[in-house]
C-alpha cells in the first residue's frame, strides 16, 4: 500500500459523487484520510460516496455547489476546510467532456468546456491556497489530459482541450508561486480510461486505464517522497499518444 505524507489528514476531491472522483475519494478514505465528498447535482450517489468513505476512515462529509461559480466554489472549500478541521489536499476532479464538431457548438456548450475543465481548477485552487499557506503545508492535484502539456488539434473537442492546456499552464505556474510555502501543485494527466467515451482499437499496452491507474498516480504525487515534486504533469495512457485531427 502506498504510503502517504503522514501530514495529509483531510481532502477535498470535486466531482466525487461518481466515477474516477468517487474511486479517489474512496482511496483516500481507505488510507486514512477524511474526505470531502463534493457534488453538484448528484446528492444521493454523493451520500452513498461519502457513507462508503465514512466506514473507511470516520468523519467524511459531503459539500454542494456549482464550482464555476466563483463565490460558490469559495463557499465549498471553506466549508470543506470548517468541516473537516483542515485542508490538506485538494483534488481537482471537475470537468465536463463533449465532442462536437467546432462550428455546431452552442456558445453555452463552449464556455461550459472552458469553464469546468479549467475555472473551477483555479476557483478552487484560490480558496484552498490561503488554507494552506496559513498552515505551513498543502497538496493540489488536478485531473488534466494526456496530451495537455502539447497542443491537440481535434475539431470535435477544441473547447476541452483548450481548458486541458489551460489546465497545465495553471498547475506550473501555482507550484512556482506557493512551493516556498510547502504547497505542491500537479497534474494527472489521463488518457483513455475503461469508461471513456471513445477508444482507439488497439491501444500500445493492450487495455485502457483502470480507476486503480489513476489511484496510483495520486499515490505517487502524495508519497513521502514526493514532496520536491512540483509543477508537473504525470501521464496515465499506457503509451497511447492522442490523435490529431485537423
Amino acid at each position: 500500500m502506498t504510503t502517504l505524507d503522514p501530514r495529509i489528514k483531510t481532502a477535498l476531491v470535486t466531482g466525487s459523487a461518481r466515477r474516477t472522483g468517487r474511486a479517489m475519494a474512496l482511496w483516500l478514505a481507505a488510507r486514512g484520510v477524511r474526505v470531502a465528498v463534493h457534488y453538484r447535482g448528484s446528492q444521493a450517489e454523493a451520500e452513498q460516496t461519502r457513507t462508503e468513505c465514512d466506514a473507511l476512515c470516520k468523519g467524511a462529509i459531503t459539500v454542494q455547489g456549482d464550482l464555476t461559480d466563483a463565490a460558490q466554489a469559495q463557499r465549498v472549500v471553506e466549508q470543506a476546510a470548517k468541516q473537516l478541521g483542515s485542508l490538506h489536499l485538494l483534488v481537482n476532479n471537475v470537468g465536463n467532456y463533449l465532442r462536437k464538431d467546432l462550428f455546431e457548438l452552442k456558445p453555452e456548450e463552449w464556455r461550459d468546456q472552458l469553464e469546468s475543465n479549467l475555472y473551477t481548477a483555479w476557483y478552487a485552487m484560490r480558496a484552498a491556497v490561503p488554507i494552506m499557506r496559513a498552515q505551513g503545508f498543502g497538496r493540489v492535484v488536478n485531473l488534466g489530459y494526456a496530451a495537455g502539456e502539447r497542443p491537440t488539434f481535434n475539431r470535435l473537442t477544441v473547447p476541452y482541450h483548450i481548458a486541458k492546456t489551460g489546465l497545465a499552464t495553471l498547475t506550473r505556474s501555482a507550484a512556482a508561486a506557493v512551493a516556498k510555502q510547502g504547497i505542491t501543485v500537479n497534474t494527472i494527466g489521463v488518457g483513455i480510461l475503461e469508461n471513456s467515451v471513445i477508444k482507439p482499437v488497439n491501444p500500445p499496452a493492450g487495455r485502457f486505464a483502470g480507476f486503480e491507474d489513476i489511484c496510483n498516480a495520486l499515490g505517487f504525487f502524495l508519497s513521502t517522497q514526493s514532496d520536491h515534486i512540483n509543477g508537473s504533469q504525470l501521464d496515465i495512457n499506457g503509451g497511447w499518444i492522442p490523435e490529431q485531427i485537423l
